[in-house]
């Protein structure tokens, strides 16, 4: 390894987990503002009276799995001050560390439960609004239900590369910040295809919603 040089991903630099002061800042910041923001409407819509309690509940479940991404930016805040000035001596030992792996998978689960939440969320409004005068209409238990297997098929997706060292070797800790949806000559193929996979999916899915 080359210690005159900066061993980047483009987000980390020799001495910082964070490359720059505005990364620094601004991870903080968005942690901030994305858990109080959304601990502060779960809070509100507990306390406001709606018939459509099947929606509070969706809106709810999409608020909690959004605050684990201001969790997720917490912990990179707090490596970041922790490796501060001499981040290339602990790098590899972080990044295959069991710490960044959780916080990996933690932002994995946080980014794939919210997108389906959305997706599921647009598709029920789009139903009612198409087809007003249908039984459609989710009722409470089917709405629990719906968002227990959103939230069981999250954890699946998040577990599966633990699942299967042999195909994704170190999945969540190709870079410093752990965050696993790259897709580089370096990883293993079947990483890179699951990572692809998710983008993909994920992409086609916020644009559908």
């Amino acid at each position: 390894m080359d210690l005159t040089q900066p061993n980047t991903d483009g987000i980390s630099s020799f001495e910082n987990l964070l490359a720059n002061i505005i990364l620094r800042v601004f991870v903080w910041v968005i942690a901030c503002v994305t858990c109080f923001g959304n601990l502060f409407v779960i809070c509100m819509r507990s306390f406001v009276v709606t018939e459509n309690s099947q929606h509070i509940m969706a809106i709810k479940s999409l608020c909690c799995a959004d605050g684990l991404m201001g969790i997720y930016l917490f912990f990179i805040g707090a490596f970041d001050l922790k490796f501060s000035g001499e981040y290339n001596k602990h790098a590899q030992v972080w990044m295959a560390s069991i710490q960044c792996q959780l916080v990996g998978s933690l932002a994995m689960l946080s980014s794939e439960v919210s997108v389906l939440l959305l997706t599921y969320m647009t598709l029920e409004k789009y139903l009612c609004i198409v087809f007003p005068f249908s039984h459609y209409g989710a009722g409470k238990k089917r709405t629990l239900s719906m968002l227990v297997v959103i939230w069981l098929l999250g954890f699946s997706l998040t577990l599966v590369p633990f699942w299967c060292k042999e195909s994704f070797g170190d999945y969540y800790g190709r870079n410093g910040v752990c965050f696993p949806l790259q897709s580089d000559e370096t990883e293993r193929p079947g990483a890179r295809g699951y990572s692809t996979g998710i983008f993909l999916g994920k992409e086609s899915s916020g644009h559908g919603a």
